[in-house]
């Protein structure tokens, strides 16, 4: 196999699922850095997201006024109640995951990584997976509030020689990226969006999971040619 081309990986219901200590981390940071309580965190909608533009929300939601200090902190406090809450509790790995990154970075394909995740919190998931050496390159939630946007800067930062040509993830915001930025869409449905949902919004490839891994990556080559 030889394919000079860079794959785009999303984090949260792709690879993984950090059992949703996310949701308590947002409310406790946000009152912690706005010194007002969110009034109804299990409201909030993770689907497609990013942290930029959930706290921005929250803030107006809320009446209060967002600032860089004040983002800055609560992004900080974030990555310390995620982390400390993973380390506890270990994110769970969707199946076929570790096959299927192993096999593509024997292949030589350089993985990237695009999230809503801001970047340490991004890392926090990746490492407490034990599956962090995996990406060399990636883009986060706390760059741009705006997924097609990250996607945009992720694709900068693939290695010359492999450009970015393809980006995996669970959502139609993720579809939706891909395709705004020229590349093969591919969606799994380990997430909360089902299968057919994911076809609809115009995945080029829709799979149920990862676990039959000659099978995935016989299709994700075949795209990539």
């Amino acid at each position: 196999m030889n394919i000079n081309q860079s794959i785009l990986f999303d984090i949260d219901g792709t690879l993984l699922y950090a059992r949703g200590v996310g949701r308590d981390a947002f409310g406790i940071a946000f009152e912690d850095a706005y010194r007002v309580a969110y009034p109804d965190v299990e409201k909030l909608c993770f689907i497609g997201a990013t942290d930029s533009n959930l706290v921005r929300n929250m803030a107006k939601e809320c009446n209060v006024e967002t600032t860089i200090a004040k983002e800055e902190h609560f992004f900080l406090r974030l990555t310390q109640l995620i982390d400390a809450a993973l380390s506890k509790v270990k994110p769970h790995i969707y199946p076929g995951v570790p096959q299927l990154l192993t096999e593509l970075n024997q292949a030589g394909l350089p993985l990237g990584i695009i999230t809503g995740n801001i970047r340490p919190t991004a890392w926090s998931k990746l490492r407490h997976s034990e599956i962090d050496s995996y990406f060399s390159f990636g883009a986060y939630g706390d760059e741009h509030h705006d997924r097609s946007e990250i996607t945009n800067i992720a694709i900068s930062r693939a290695p010359a020689a492999t450009p970015a040509t393809m980006m995996i993830g669970d959502t139609p915001l993720d579809i939706k990226a891909a395709k705004s930025n020229n590349l093969v869409a591919v969606a799994v449905a380990t997430g909360w969006i089902s299968a057919e949902e994911l076809a609809d919004a115009g995945a080029d490839l829709v799979l149920t999971d990862f676990s039959d891994t000659h099978s995935t990556i016989k299709k994700i080559i075949t795209l990539l040619d």
